[in-house]
């Protein structure tokens, strides 16, 4: 909902700020005095094309700013979009200097025009001249049928059906090139595999090995250690133990020893006994210890070769393994690749099935639709003031044979069609070229689509061209059904209309200085009641102000 439009410095308008509420609002004033620039500046707020002959003659740029309660959807919207989201409030700002330049906002952020343009599409629906190319468009003509239609349940089947047949189809496309491409590489699949399977790499064995080959290399370290020991002490030629024998035997021929030789020849005898104890404990530690012989070559071979594994594959060995594990599945998928076809063209042949059923089942609803539609339209077109207006909607077909022709949203286009006098001929909707019967009819498609639909803020341009008496009463009493479900926005010239308004706003243009300047006040009371009687009599006498009295409380 539109809470506040404030223009500054766009054509006559120096500043003006519009509030117009829930309901109905209505824009009125004299004959030239610009009460279309309002909404010339909220089509440009939206992603109109600017121009800087818009600024205000001594203004250096343009400014239109725009708050709206944003509903659930917009906000969503501004959540994928990535913008600011502040609440339900939603700011929109843009600017044009006298170069030309135009710079856009949304909550502050910078923007495209472009987002401005298709964030406008979700918060206001235009109704008037520009809205021929808007109504051209069949997907537009097709939601409107489908709205009054109620078919929000029959569409959402219809796009899921059409998504899972797309997926489907996908699935098995994927399957048949995977097998295509495997078929190209299964010769060189099955020789890696042959060849990894044949070291038959164990997963955290080449950290295994490399701590055995040091425990090996360690042991080896050691028995040499001990062999060396063995031969100072014990050598064949002579060693520690041999020579404190012979020193102990040779000690022991001297007689007559003294107390010192004693004490000396005693300390022989304790290494003596010391020698052949620590050779009893030589011998017992390399009776413990391993020889490594060729165990240590066995296992450097063996890691030799994970590394030249690792080296061709330019992978560790635990993703080499993962890398046999593939190649392995592929393989698989291969051999069992037609079973796997068939099953993929049998859920896709099942998808496409469901598609064609909910296209069916749309296109009959929209069959039933459309004949009451057009009928509920032409009703109220004779009660707008256009009785010879005929409508027709055609739902035009492709070829859905095999799924072709069959979208998200149906098997089929939506084109409506407008006689608007006898013989005329049928036209595209968008095709018909007053603004005002362009109007009219938007008018009555909003009233046949009662509240379904968008939230949003609803401007008719030039919906009363042409009108008076019984038609403008129709037009009026429409206008206000539709405020009861929208908000509305309308620039009006009939007084009955006026009267209806929840909100009436008076355009006026003054002179100031050597420049004309329009202003924009809100009406109450009184001055509504003058504004309306100008709008009867083109004076505000007692008459026209009783009569304008009677017409807003018969309204009310």
């Amino acid at each position: 909902m539109l809470q506040s439009l404030r223009v500054r410095d766009f054509l006559l308008v120096e500043e003006a700020v519009l509030e117009p509420g829930d309901g109905l609002a209505v824009l009125t004033g004299e004959t030239g005095t610009g009460k279309s620039i309002l909404l010339s500046a909220l089509a440009l707020l939206l992603g109109g094309r600017g121009s800087a002959q818009w600024v205000r003659p001594g203004a250096a740029e343009l400014q239109i700013e725009a708050v709206f309660r944003a509903s659930p959807g917009v906000r969503r919207l501004l959540r994928d979009w990535g913008l600011p989201r502040e609440g339900e409030t939603l700011v929109l700002v843009r600017r044009i200097d006298r170069r030309g330049r135009s710079r856009c906002s949304v909550n502050d952020q910078r923007v495209l025009v472009g987002t401005l343009r298709r964030l406008g599409g979700h918060l206001v629906e235009l109704h008037g001249q520009r809205e021929e190319e808007r109504f051209r468009r069949s997907d537009v003509q097709r939601e409107l049928l489908d709205l009054y239609g109620g078919h929000q349940t029959l569409r959402r089947r219809m796009r899921e059906r059409h998504l899972g047949a797309r997926r489907a189809r996908a699935a098995r496309d994927a399957h048949r090139a995977r097998l295509a491409d495997l078929a190209r590489e299964e010769d060189w699949l099955r020789y890696q595999v042959a060849e990894i399977d044949e070291i038959d790499p164990q997963p955290g064995e080449r950290e295994r090995l490399r701590e055995e080959v040091r425990e090996v290399g360690a042991q080896a370290e050691r028995a040499a250690r001990l062999d060396l020991a063995e031969e100072l002490l014990n050598g064949a030629e002579g060693g520690i133990l041999a020579a404190l024998e012979s020193l102990d035997h040779e000690t022991a021929k001297v007689r007559d020893a003294d107390e010192a030789w004693s004490a000396w020849r005693e300390s022989i005898r304790e290494l003596r006994l010391q020698a052949r104890a620590t050779h009893r404990q030589l011998t017992a530690l390399r009776r413990s210890a391993e020889a490594p012989g060729g165990g240590r070559e066995a296992l450097e071979g063996r890691l030799r070769q994970l590394e030249q594994l690792e080296r061709k594959h330019r992978r560790s060995l635990s993703e080499i393994l993962t890398l046999a594990e593939e190649m392995r599945t592929s393989l698989e998928t291969l051999e069992r690749g037609q079973q796997r076809d068939a099953e993929l063209s049998e859920a896709l042949r099942a998808a496409e099935e469901a598609q064609r059923s909910a296209a069916q089942a749309l296109r009959e609803a929209r069959k039933k639709a459309a004949p009451r539609m057009t009928r509920a339209l032409e009703r109220e077109l004779r009660a707008l003031g256009m009785p010879d207006c005929r409508v027709r909607i055609a739902l035009p077909r492709a070829d859905a044979a095999a799924g072709a022709g069959i979208g998200p949203r149906g098997s089929e286009r939506v084109v409506f069609e407008v006689e608007t006098n006898p013989a005329h001929g049928f036209r595209p909707l968008g095709e018909i070229a007053s603004g005002g019967e362009m109007s009219r009819v938007a008018l009555a498609i909003r009233v046949v689509l009662g509240s379904a639909g968008r939230q949003r803020l609803t401007v008719f341009d030039e919906i009363d061209a042409g009108l008076g008496g019984a038609a403008a009463k129709a037009v009026a009493q429409r206008l206000a059904q539709v405020a009861g479900d929208h908000q509305v926005l309308l620039v009006t010239h009939l007084p009955v209309i006026a009267a209806r308004a929840g909100r009436q706003f008076r355009v006026a243009k003054q002179r100031v200085g050597r420049r004309n300047v329009a202003t924009v006040e809100r009406l109450a009371d009184e001055a509504r009641v003058e504004e309306i009687a100008r709008m009867l009599a083109g004076d505000r006498d007692a008459r026209a102000r009783d009569h304008a009295r009677a017409l807003l409380e018969e309204q009310a």
